[in-house]
């Protein structure tokens, strides 16, 4: 990986970690395509975009509902212009206190020092229970019923 994208890369997440949106949209090409492979049917702020103007109102969604505990690579590795790396992250949901902790892959590039792709890979049946979860306390209804487990009351 070019010294010069790897500090991109560095800058991005070191970014993203303090909530510095200005910071990390600089860093990011006008026409990136960034996808979060999490079901957009399940949350507003997965699936792909294709542009820096779609692409804000879903980081500010995030950035809104979460309070970031920790986020740091534990790695980034690359080729030329491309790169993957693994991000240790700790969450804390505004509105419920709830917490998830985790790693994330990503897979990106970076081209005329802005990052062009960013692909973002969570163990997705985690990510959709902790979804699941928040979702059941904020509208107070359970999502599904689990007839074998006796309710404590």
């Amino acid at each position: 990986m070019r010294a010069g994208n790897f500090a991109i890369v560095s800058d991005l997440y070191a970014s993203w970690a303090i909530k510095d949106l200005p910071a990390v949209l600089d860093l990011l090409s006008e026409n990136i395509t960034f996808v979060m492979h999490i079901p957009a049917e399940v949350v507003a702020f997965a699936g792909e975009t294709s542009n820096k103007s779609d692409l804000v109102p879903r980081l500010h969604q995030i950035i809104e509902a979460f309070d970031f505990i920790d986020y740091r690579p534990l790695f980034i590795r690359g080729s030329g212009d491309d790169f993957h790396a693994q991000i240790f992250y700790h969450y804390r949901h505004k509105g419920t206190g709830r917490e998830i902790e985790g790693s994330m892959r990503h897979v990106g590039r970076v081209e005329g020092g802005k990052v062009v792709q960013l692909e973002e890979f969570h163990d997705t049946q985690r990510v959709l229970a902790f979804l699941e979860l928040i979702g059941e306390e904020t509208s107070g209804k359970p999502q599904r019923e689990f007839p074998n487990i006796k309710k404590n009351r």
